[in-house]
């Protein structure tokens, strides 16, 4: 079975966290990702979006293991760029009593 990749940010203006993939994220943003052209076979890994993430957006990995990777950034300043990605599961945090 192949690892299961996923990321989660908080959706600056929203107020909602974003849970989606990381290369459907970097389709969305192809401008972050110069060197390819998303046609079928030119596209980064999974493991680049992530690495770039970490490292350009302060994600930080909280899962990794056979199954699944996730990375995570709660940042409510967070910019991903100027075309943040709507694709994904978005949920409305709730305040605990």
């Amino acid at each position: 079975m192949a690892k299961k990749h996923f990321m989660i940010y908080y959706s600056k203006g929203s107020g909602t966290y974003v849970v989606t993939e990381p290369r459907p994220w970097a389709r969305e943003n192809q401008n972050l990702f110069p060197g390819y052209t998303f046609q079928p076979n030119n596209h980064p890994t999974t493991d680049e979006i992530e690495k770039w993430l970490i490292n350009n957006r302060n994600f930080q990995r909280v899962v990794s293991n056979s199954f699944v990777s996730l990375i995570v950034n709660f940042d409510p300043n967070l910019v991903l760029n100027q075309q943040t990605s709507h694709a994904g599961i978005y949920f409305t945090p709730c305040k605990h009593l």
